[in-house]
């Protein structure tokens, strides 16, 4: 084990190398979240099932990765960050080499549920670690770099590199090696993630009942949560099937479709980094997650009515918008709700969970209106369903004090230091001479 980290640089380097440790777990996370994806067609011709019944597998994950979030992040408070994030990481990575080796579809679409309660138990407690090491500054932009820029390279790889991996072996072998990397990923948080010095209650501990209920009832969770729920649905459906679509229907040869949608996801890099920066800077993070779903879903009403080459900048600026609004997003429990440390998890387990009712019924309603009615029906609901539930940010509040912190820790007072420590649902006060 390291030792403590000491104040000044040191303690700056190794927050910063903790979020290099988590980001590594969101790489592996997606990765074995979105490599399904690629291996549709065989998967489909081998287990003789249609898109009806592959779409089932988008949704299976989401399910349990949508009933594991509070779980999660309660486990965390119960036994600690650390081991928690080592659990998620480890079942998921299991259930990864286990998908490969499915002798049936049935046992395909049991892993894939054990996939998402693994990746659910980890994320939420990931974008929590993320929030305690940076609670002084510079949480929205660390939030963008693990839960966007990170998140989004493990999905490109998943939907783009995976390719040749499978076409080299085989897809069962390439769903078991994403698996066996999640579990090399698991001993690396083993044995150098940590706490920050002096946070003993993120090492585990008793329960009380009155704060995790007071994180919990926290309006913005709630609004901010179901803001995200048409989008949420509208990103994962799009990113695993638009490959589909751009084969059967826009006649893209396999190796292009994949590359369309790798860019899609990676786009996502720039949009977390972008925004993360720029939401760091500023009070109005309503602007930002609204703002940035309501983007997406105009561009997800244009692919329709799009050219083949326009559907390469309409996929990129998918992607792009909605993992701009995710940097922001994702920091409500810490800027907005001000929620105590070894709560983070369940509040952001909460927002994800409520997220997750639109990635599990999306791609189902996607999959089934489909057959029935065309794509471009699909799209228009996607882009309908990502506006309406956008709409209800409107409703949440903004930061009372903007975080900023271009050259490093904030002094005391500001309104990281108050995060953690104030009562839950609080927004921070901002200091005497505090700008926007």
């Amino acid at each position: 084990m390291t030792t403590a980290p000491s104040a000044g640089h040191d303690d700056n380097a190794t927050r910063w190398f903790m979020l290099a440790i988590i980001s590594l777990g969101f790489i592996a996370l997606t990765l074995n979240w979105f490599d399904v994806a690629t291996a549709f067609p065989l998967i489909g011709a081998q287990f003789n099932v249609g898109l009806p019944s592959l779409s089932y597998l988008i949704s299976l994950f989401i399910v349990g990765y949508g009933l594991a979030h509070i779980p999660g992040g309660m486990l965390a408070t119960a036994i600690g960050m650390k081991r928690t994030l080592v659990i998620g990481l480890t079942l998921q990575g299991v259930a990864g080499l286990m998908s490969g080796l499915s002798a049936s579809y049935l046992e395909l679409e049991w892993f894939r549920l054990l996939s998402g309660i693994g990746g659910s138990a980890f994320i939420a407690v990931g974008f929590a670690a993320v929030a305690v090491w940076f609670q002084r500054s510079r949480v929205t932009l660390a939030l963008g770099i693990s839960g966007g820029a990170a998140f989004s390279a493990g999905a490109a790889f998943a939907l783009y590199i995976w390719i040749y991996l499978q076409d080299a072996t085989s897809w069962r072998t390439s769903l078991a090696l994403a698996g066996a990397f999640e579990l090399i990923v698991a001993c690396v948080v083993l044995i150098w993630f940590k706490v920050p010095a002096g946070s003993h209650a993120l090492g585990g501990g008793r329960f009380e009942q009155k704060a995790l209920s007071a994180s919990v009832v926290s309006r913005d969770l709630w609004i901010y949560g179901l803001a995200l729920l048409g989008g949420y649905g509208a990103y994962f459906t799009t990113s695993q099937l638009f490959t589909t679509y751009a084969t059967t229907q826009r006649h893209f040869n396999p190796s292009l479709a994949g590359l369309l949608a790798a860019l899609i996801v990676l786009a996502g890099v720039p949009g977390g980094l972008l925004g993360g920066q720029w939401a760091d800077r500023s009070r109005n993070l309503k602007a930002f997650v609204v703002g940035a779903l309501l983007a997406s879903a105009v561009f997800l009403a244009l692919i329709p009515v799009a050219s083949t080459w326009a559907l390469w900048v309409i996929g990129i600026a998918i992607g792009f918008f909605t993992i701009f609004g995710f940097a922001a997003w994702s920091s409500v429990p810490a800027r907005v709700s001000g929620i105590r440390h070894e709560y983070i998890g369940t509040a952001t387990g909460l927002m994800l969970t409520l997220a997750a009712v639109g990635g599990f019924f999306i791609p189902i309603l996607f999959g089934h209106l489909v057959p029935h009615t065309g794509y471009n029906t699909g799209w228009l609901v996607l882009a309908g369903l990502t506006a309406v539930f956008a709409l209800a940010g409107l409703f949440g509040r903004n930061p009372a004090a903007a975080v900023s912190d271009p050259s490093g820790p904030v002094a005391p007072g500001r309104v990281g230091d108050l995060i953690g420590t104030q009562p839950a649902g609080a927004a921070a006060t901002p200091t005497e001479g505090e700008t926007t």
